[in-house]
């Protein structure tokens, strides 16, 4: 994992990881990583436990809408209609009369120019990046949808992936659930709900057998252990005074188990 903020490479570097920085390179690199590293932010532990796990479950929401959202949509309208209720699915068919492209078509058309907004609005200047990304989405979208090239419904779908994949922390992580959520896409149209399911096989598996420096990359997910100073959900600040067990560190303990010195003798 990499990362620019002092204060998150210290904050591995007490939890027990390795920090390599490079002559040249503005990264520093963690490792070893784990997937449930890359849903953190090292503001979390600066607010309290439930508001941190609050916003920590909001990111895991978040993955998964960035994830699936597009491809359950086109396996929903190509292959599995009778999971609508009728109302919504006369609202969409309606939106979609005057369409005169296949949902695939259609929804990458929409995805590719979301990418492509994305990624003028990082590239011009800063101050009127922002402007660029907001009008050009606004503009586009209305455009579209009153050109009768796509439906509103898809307007919708195209932008809550779009604000989920804005949640994540990591921006390699984030940009791995972009690309991948292509692939659950063609899925999605080729075979419904069954694609979907093999390619979540897959991907699942691929994960179990990833290995960061010799540490599996869904330790603490997979297997279901209270692995000491592991978990994703933070607990209250006088119990996290372990580190993560799977490093084999010399010393367990990062901090006093009583933090407030002061308070308690």
């Amino acid at each position: 994992m990499s990362t620019e903020r002092p204060d998150k490479a210290v904050t591995y570097l007490l939890a027990g990881r390795v920090i390599v920085i490079v002559n040249g390179s503005p990264y520093a690199l963690i490792m070893p990583a784990i997937l449930i590293d890359y849903l953190g932010s090292p503001d979390d532990k600066n607010l309290k436990p439930s508001f941190s796990n609050f916003l920590k479950g909001i990111r895991v929401l978040a993955a998964f809408i960035t994830l699936l959202l597009p491809g359950l949509y086109v396996a929903i309208t190509s292959f599995h209609e009778e999971l609508l209720p009728t109302e919504l699915l006369f609202s969409i068919l309606a939106s979609r009369e005057n369409v005169p492209f296949p949902i695939i078509v259609e929804i990458l058309m929409m995805e590719i120019s979301f990418e492509l907004i994305r990624e003028a609005g990082l590239r011009v200047p800063s101050p009127i990046g922002p402007t660029i990304g907001i009008v050009g989405a606004l503009v586009l979208g209305q455009a579209a949808v009153s050109a009768g090239i796509v439906s509103p419904i898809l307007i919708i779908i195209v932008a809550i992936t779009g604000i989920g994949s804005f949640a994540i922390p990591d921006f390699s992580f984030g940009f791995h659930l972009r690309i991948t959520r292509f692939l659950f896409i063609l899925l999605g149209y080729i075979a419904g709900f069954l694609g979907i399911a093999l390619g979540l096989f897959i991907y699942t598996s691929y994960l179990v057998e990833t290995k960061s420096f010799g540490v599996s990359y869904t330790l603490g997910l997979s297997p279901l252990d209270n692995v000491k100073g592991n978990n994703y959900y933070l607990p209250p600040i006088w119990k996290r005074e372990f580190r993560a067990s799977f490093l084999n560190t010399k010393k367990p303990k990062k901090q006093s188990k009583i933090s407030m010195m002061w308070k308690y003798k």
